[in-house]
């Protein structure tokens, strides 16, 4: 398949089935207590979906209170919906931060380093670990990040899309990585392989974006994994995640690299041929141009044998 068919996806998993994908990160594992859902299913597909008790729940076991949604890019709209502020985002980050506050008319400021800018009175967006070149940030750097911009009376935005992957041995890791005066975004379909599946949840300090969602933005099957997520308390979790875990590690041995993330940000030779051959051999990396970055490719984490099989090809273009 041409390799320009794919060269404007600003988002990854637009990929044939029966491709291996490596341009979204996403748990290879799929969490057996999925399994075997179609008589729950219809039940629940029966009637209106309400989910306040899962809310409450969850509130319960992170002690922060929380608000599900579809994942974390609605969690976007809902922020640039209940803020006036101009929005200050990284060069190179997640391309949605940009599109959805210019769709609300939003002033965007786009700097080196959300970390140390000039602004004031702005909504400044930080996601851990970065996307697209995984870099993480510890626990004392993001209380940093979030002191230092409620100084300057901003509002710290941290995106959590992939915090999980990284913290899962810890079972508290949601309570004790939730900042005061911050917005967290959080999604549970990564982590947990449904990226079709759109769920997740944000914590607002300033009780504004909840006004602003829809009713029944979670469908059935969405209530229904958290029902089931919950009951799994975090098993499917611990198990998978440290099977990545492992061939992260490897990965990194392979490549001569250090990279705590879901996935690995490559500067690569002949970006276009490595795509085509890929394509030849049914994978699919990420392009990075259109986070700015034109010769990088990231591909997530996958089981140890698709691993090899890009490794095998990707090494003859490092």
């Amino acid at each position: 398949m041409a390799y320009e068919k794919f060269l404007h996806v600003k988002h990854g998993g637009n990929v044939p089935l029966s491709w291996i994908d490596f341009s979204i990160s996403v748990n290879p594992f799929f969490p057996k207590f999925f399994d075997n859902y179609e008589i729950e299913l219809n039940t629940l597909s029966s009637r209106y979906i309400y989910f306040e008790d899962i809310e409450e729940s969850i509130s319960k076991k992170i002690s922060h209170d929380i608000n599900l949604c579809a994942g974390t890019t609605e969690s976007l709209y809902l922020l640039n919906m209940a803020f006036n502020n101009d929005v200050v985002i990284e060069k190179g980050s997640y391309g949605e931060y940009e599109r959805v506050a210019k769709l609300f008319n939003k002033n965007v400021h786009i700097v080196d380093s959300v970390m140390n800018h000039e602004y004031n009175n702005c909504i400044v967006i930080l996601n851990n670990p970065k996307n697209p070149n995984g870099d993480f940030f510890n626990y004392n750097t993001i209380k940093n990040f979030v002191e230092s911009n409620l100084s300057k009376n901003n509002i710290p935005v941290l995106d959590d899309a992939f915090l999980d992957f990284i913290l899962f041995d810890s079972n508290d890791w949601e309570k004790k990585w939730t900042f005061e005066g911050a917005i967290h975004l959080r999604t549970y379909t990564k982590s947990y392989s449904l990226p079709g599946i759109r769920v997740g949840y944000f914590i607002d300090p300033y009780d504004k974006m909840k006004k602003f969602k829809m009713p029944w933005s979670i469908g059935s099957i969405g209530k229904l994994f958290l029902i089931k997520m919950l009951k799994d308390d975090g098993e499917f979790l611990k198990y998978s995640m440290n099977l990545l875990d492992i061939e992260r590690r490897r990965i990194n041995a392979i490549l001569d690299t250090d990279n705590k993330s879901p996935f690995f940000f490559c500067r690569v030779n002949n970006k276009k041929e490595l795509i085509e051959v890929l394509n030849n051999n049914k994978m699919m990396v990420r392009d990075c141009s259109s986070f700015g970055y034109d010769n990088f490719i990231r591909f997530g984490i996958r089981k140890h044998f698709e691993n090899n099989k890009l490794i095998d090809i990707l090494k003859n273009y490092l």
